[in-house]
């Protein structure tokens, strides 16, 4: 009896502190959720658990990531606020800095300047936004077109090569098996992000502007510029991300970007970001980054077509926008 008496109140404390913290629970279901991927996505396909998955895995996620790191910054802000034009940004920018590299400027200083359009980008994304009072759905939708029919138009569609070998150290390269891309860009960037969320008074301005930007404007946080800001930062972490493209790749596409929009709106809410904002952190995004890649992954190796693809990633995204309405009651309930 005694032990049983123990392990109930075990288990109602830690259910109070998961009603204390939903993101908690959240990061937790996401985990669970990450473990049956695996081992579905291996039940499905032999080859997924060989050994060569892994970095391949790892590499394909730090480009994706990125852009849902970006995302989740914009989402958590509110407004609400959201950016459909990161993929076409991957594009353009890459386009740009290819262009750069052609006309005989170093890859490195050329990459520099391509994160410097991604920022400007982002700019207009949060120009149209916030200050003009542009819905950010039509806005960023028509972004998304006028940045990527610019990266089309500007190459007639044809990819741009010229790329040096060593460029590839970013992109192809790894450290201690572990891609460079993965283990030298994404989980810094990931970490500096969170602790700016958790640690910091800019964080806490962005979940205020989130939770209710009229009192975060009386309290004196200026919500516009703390909103372009963020647009600005997706637009730079979606630069970074063309940069890794084209170091993997040696080459940049027009196309890069495509459909990646999508799937980065996907990634934040699945990892726990309210779709109006003041809901969110970093480690959800990151667990739903391992989810997608891995159901991707897993499900081409298994030979399943696209479309069933893009239908799984349908059902996730509807799945998360209504799970994420259970744990934004169940925080006002743990209050």
């Amino acid at each position: 009896m005694t032990s049983s008496a123990t392990g109930a109140r075990t288990i109602g404390s830690f259910v109070d502190r998961l009603q204390g913290d939903p993101l908690q629970a959240r990061l937790l279901l996401l985990l669970g959720l990450w473990v049956v991927s695996l081992v579905a996505m291996s039940l499905l396909s032999p080859y997924f658990l060989q050994a060569r998955t892994v970095p391949y895995l790892l590499q394909y996620i730090p480009i994706l990531g990125l852009l849902g790191l970006g995302q989740t910054l914009v989402i958590l802000a509110g407004g609400p606020g959201i950016d459909l034009s990161v993929g076409s940004i991957v594009s353009l920018v890459g386009v740009f800095t290819g262009a750069l590299v052609a006309a005989g400027i170093g890859v490195w200083p050329a990459s520099a300047a391509g994160i410097l359009l991604g920022a400007g980008l982002g700019f207009v994304n949060g120009f149209l936004v916030n200050v003009l009072r542009i819905p950010s759905l039509m806005a960023t939708l028509a972004t998304m077109f006028a940045f990527g029919g610019l990266a089309l138009a500007s190459t007639g569609g044809r990819p741009i090569g010229g790329f040096p070998e060593e460029f590839g150290w970013l992109g192809q390269g790894t450290t201690f098996g572990m891609p460079n891309a993965f283990l030298f860009v994404l989980l810094p960037v990931a970490l500096v992000l969170h602790v700016m969320l958790t640690r910091t008074v800019t964080g806490r301005h962005i979940v205020a502007c989130g939770n209710d930007d009229r009192a975060a404007h009386l309290a004196g946080l200026n919500v516009t510029r703390i909103r372009v800001g963020l647009y600005m930062l997706s637009g730079v972490l979606a630069a970074v991300g063309s940069v890794i493209s084209l170091s993997w790749f040696l080459a940049a596409r027009p196309d890069a970007g495509r459909g990646m929009e999508l799937l980065s709106v996907t990634i934040a809410v699945l990892g726990g970001t309210h779709i109006f904002g003041g809901t969110g952190g970093i480690p959800g995004t990151i667990v739903a980054i391992l989810i997608v890649t891995t159901l991707q992954i897993g499900l081409q190796l298994a030979n399943i077509s696209a479309a069933w693809q893009l239908g799984l990633i349908g059902v996730l995204l509807i799945a998360s926008v209504s799970t994420t309405g259970v744990f934004r009651r169940l925080r006002g309930t743990g209050s």
